[in-house]
């Protein structure tokens, strides 16, 4: 009976080592120089999808600091929500993206679903935590706008989708041009999620995509690109028109 006492002592003390290192350890990640981050924008509708659907929204940040900037973890507030982040330090001045792919799977209703996620990101930063949002609407499934949807995870590489100029006046132009050969819908909304315009592109060539951008107001907007047999991708972009 002892021996059995001392073992079960034994396995609750190595136990709480065990948590109290991780703690520790975890804890030492959070020390060092802090810096600043900056979002271009730390709220993202990505305006309507269908369910089942997978968006993957792209926030731009800079560190605006005098440290790199480390970033130590995000995570989405469920499973539908997966962030992904440079593992990699972000020098003073640069700019890098985090890309946080929503899953509308079993989402959406008819007359569409409103949904609202929260990311939190941990880095070396005061405070440490920062919180992006991502919301948007989902569409039930039907036969009239099922349509192709992607199978793999982050399918589309952010850097391949080029928006210029940022901030645009009179027009935006949109390089897929890694994409040639396929087609795609580029649909543009404001930041209440409201549907400013929609173009289709029947086949991708090297030339850019031209939005006309002259009637939009000044302000955030979001393109939102699906491109065929590949998950729907965002980018946020401003109009600023008279030099504002």
């Amino acid at each position: 009976m002892r021996s059995l006492f001392l073992k079960s002592f034994l396995i609750i003390l190595t136990c709480i080592f065990t948590v109290d290192s991780y703690t520790a350890q975890s804890d030492d990640d959070m020390q060092g120089p802090v810096t600043t981050m900056e979002f271009k924008a730390t709220e993202f509708n990505f305006g309507n999808i269908i369910e089942g659907e997978k968006i993957q929204n792209v926030f731009e940040f800079t560190n605006t600091g005098d440290e790199p900037l480390i970033i130590i973890n995000a995570k989405g507030s469920c499973g539908c929500t997966v962030p992904r982040f440079p593992r990699e330090p972000i020098m003073p001045g640069e700019t890098a993206n985090l890309l946080v792919q929503f899953d509308s799977k079993n989402k959406g209703k008819v007359g569409g679903a409103l949904q609202a996620k929260r990311v939190t990101i941990s880095a070396n930063t005061d405070p440490v935590s920062t919180y992006l949002t991502i919301k948007g609407t989902v569409d039930k499934k039907s036969k009239s706008n099922e349509g192709q949807i992607g199978s793999d995870n982050f399918d589309i590489d952010a850097d391949d989708i080029i928006l210029f100029p940022n901030p645009a006046d009179q027009q935006l132009s949109i390089n897929l041009e890694a994409y040639q050969g396929k087609s795609a819908i580029i649909e543009i909304y404001d930041t209440k999620g409201s549907l400013i315009s929609t173009d289709n592109i029947n086949e991708i060539s090297s030339k850019p995509v031209i939005i006309n951008s002259g009637n939009f107001d000044n302000g955030l907007y979001t393109a939102s690109i699906k491109i065929d047999g590949k998950n729907r991708i965002a980018k946020q972009f401003y109009v600023t028109h008279g030099g504002e």
